[in-house]
């Protein structure tokens, strides 16, 4: 069956995602293919370049499967062909760990991508389709009716939709004004991360990913190519509520003053235009994600926080869910919303437990603890152990057990 067809709706099919990154792109491609009408509004003047590097695998490689979007994946290459914790010298703390190890134990599936490398991928996507994506548009006010939902934009302008998708994010404008207050939802875990955009310079970075940490403070480098480095700082403080972009930058350097190895150069080397990716390791928790013609997802719901690793494979599953729901219940949100929650909503409150539990993990807390764990993650890396390993970070795609 068309779902713009079905008689539950408006009978246009025309619906409204609120969010053009990875849960809100990928929700738009899959709803299009099987008969909807689109349209994405995104709050930011363009496609984001800002970001981190994320491992890709699992739950999120299976989705882009079966988009047919595992070539495009698969083309984006930077040159990362180890692991390497290192000391304050720069010297690695355990032999280096083969990437393709890593890989081997995925099955070949599995790679490095920036998060706005896989955003331009599925707008690319979304857009040879024929989605409308409206850059700098946000939503001041919703009203559901009978008929669909009424929506007036930050312009004034107003227009009605069979269906509402909040894809926006942890700061969600959709979950805001429909489900309430962040502070309602959010459960800070202590922690912040920064990521910048570097020229390489003499830094020694090489064809790894290198790993420096202290107590409370961690920094992740990424090499893109002969001339750039992604730098992700990781670090524990109170919540000090939202810092204005240009706060930013000083903040994480006061945060990192007198760090060993390159973690303080490179943060005097960023230039004060550059803008970071910067946030609280904040989760959202809700007792519901959907009421009646609205629907949220990815981190607008359920965000995982990069602790978990995987907050943009539950966006896409997510994504996957809703659009399947839809299909099999002839468009009928009343039966597929709830079916999309109770899928999903066990596996993600699973990996926001396995991020607070591993928290202290990923930044360590004092140098005694770092001292005991390098002997267990060069064990853990091991080829012995590597698959057991990975197998607790989501090797496995969750949509396996999805009927």
């Amino acid at each position: 069956m068309n779902p713009a067809s079905d008689v539950h709706g408006i009978g246009d099919g025309r619906v409204l995602i609120s969010g053009g990154g990875i849960a809100g792109l990928t929700l738009a491609i899959l709803l299009r293919e099987s008969g909807w009408d689109p349209v994405v509004i995104e709050r930011a003047p363009a496609m984001r370049t800002e970001g981190y590097m994320m491992d890709f695998f699992g739950t999120g490689w299976d989705v882009a499967e079966r988009m047919g979007l595992v070539r495009e994946i698969r083309e984006v290459r930077y040159p990362i062909d180890a692991l390497e914790y290192v000391d304050k010298s720069g010297s690695p703390t355990f032999p280096a760990v083969p990437i393709e190890r890593v890989r081997r134990a995925f099955g070949g599936k599995y790679t490095y991508l920036r998060r706005s490398d896989l955003e331009r991928i599925l707008f690319h996507r979304a857009s040879g389709a024929g989605v409308p994506v409206l850059f700098d548009t946000t939503i001041r006010s919703v009203q559901e009716t009978g008929a669909g939902v009424q929506v007036t934009f930050s312009d004034g302008t107003s227009d009605t939709f069979r269906l509402l998708f909040g894809a926006d994010g942890v700061h969600s404008r959709v979950r805001e004004l429909v489900f309430g207050r962040e502070s309602q939802f959010d459960r800070f875990l202590g922690y912040y991360i920064a990521g910048f955009h570097v020229p390489r310079r003499e830094y020694g970075i090489g064809r790894s990913l290198k790993i420096y940490e202290e107590p409370g403070r961690v920094l992740w480098c990424y090499p893109l190519d002969e001339q750039s480095m992604d730098a992700v700082y990781f670090f524990r403080h109170d919540d000090v509520g939202r810092l204005a972009h240009e706060e930013r930058l000083a903040f994480v350097r006061t945060q990192f003053a007198g760090a060993g190895w390159i973690a303080e150069q490179v943060l005097q080397d960023v230039p004060a235009a550059e803008p970071p990716y910067f946030d609280a390791m904040t989760q959202i928790g809700m007792p519901a994600w959907q009421t009646g013609r609205i629907a949220l997802l990815g981190d607008a719901c359920g965000c995982l926080t990069p602790l978990a690793g995987q907050g943009s494979h539950m966006a896409m599953a997510g994504a996957y869910v809703l659009s399947r729901e839809l299909q099999r219940s002839g468009g009928d949100h009343r039966r597929a919303f709830p079916a999309y929650e109770r899928f999903l909503k066990p596996f993600v409150t699973k990996k926001q437990d396995d991020a607070k539990r591993f928290a202290h993990q990923f930044v360590p807390a004092s140098r005694l603890q770092m001292a005991i764990r390098y002997p267990l993650l060069r064990m853990t890396y091991s080829n012995l152990f590597i698959g057991r390993f990975l197998a607790s970070f989501g090797a496995k795609s969750i949509l396996t057990e999805y009927a």
